[in-house]
């Protein structure tokens, strides 16, 4: 299923974290909040704990997880969040459902956080000087993002990880690591990048959003500081 065939059928969905006890700092918080919206919406939660991929960076587990799964489920949607994001206290309603049907345009099967955010009333990417390279004004953010469960999907995760161990094996591991295959190599295939849609960063950013909130390039500390505070509004 891409998108809801039948109107009044409600959407499966798997939501996927991947956290080891490294982290537990800030996951302490992040996990129950992921749990109670799972709960709210009737979605499975699922938290990976070991790292997938000893041979690569441990930001590849994450694609690996998502491939694991996708075998072992009959969920219509794998909504992938990372261990650093959370929801507003007032924004658990909003179901993956609701998110599809706005966001997500017919013949697409992913959709992306984008690596951005609205500052004065105008979006900016966050890496300006990739998006000129590239003449990519959006890019993704790899570390949310919503897929539909299908073979086209399949094949997008394969070729992800293919190329980060493979041809594109020297940018695996120099940050953004996944999201620098991603870029330079997944979305560069015409029938892949077609798969392809963005949520606005006034859903989900790092700043600036109303949905969740992606923490990013701060300590551990600070994150768990971030997420306690919104986790404290709502349990």
């Amino acid at each position: 299923m891409i998108k809801k065939d039948n109107p009044s059928k409600k959407l499966k969905v798997d939501v996927l974290m991947l956290a080891t006890s490294h982290i537990d700092i800030y996951t302490q918080y992040s996990i129950p909040m992921w749990k109670k919206y799972c709960d709210l919406h009737d979605y499975q939660f699922h938290l990976y704990q070991e790292q997938l991929l000893p041979d690569m960076a441990f930001t590849w587990s994450r694609i690996q997880m998502m491939l694991d799964h996708q075998k072992q489920t009959d969920a219509d949607y794998l909504m992938m969040v990372d261990a650093d994001t959370y929801i507003y206290h007032n924004m658990y309603d909003l179901s993956v459902d609701q998110i599809l049907d706005q966001y997500l345009p017919e013949g697409k099967q992913i959709l992306f956080q984008k690596d951005g955010s609205d500052r004065f009333g105008m979006y900016f990417s966050h890496n300006f000087k990739l998006s000129y390279e590239l003449k990519r004004w959006t890019l993704p953010n790899a570390g949310f993002n919503i897929m539909a469960n299908t073979p086209e999907v399949k094949q997008f995760l394969e070729m992800w990880i293919d190329l980060g161990q493979g041809r594109l094996k020297h940018l695996a591991d120099i940050h953004p690591r996944t999201q620098n295959v991603l870029i330079r190599g997944v979305l560069q295939e015409p029938e892949m990048d077609d798969l392809v849609a963005y949520l606005p960063s006034r859903l989900v950013s790092k700043r600036n959003t109303k949905f969740v909130r992606h923490l990013s390039a701060l300590s551990k500390e600070k994150i768990a500081a971030a997420i306690k505070k919104e986790f404290d509004k709502t349990f």
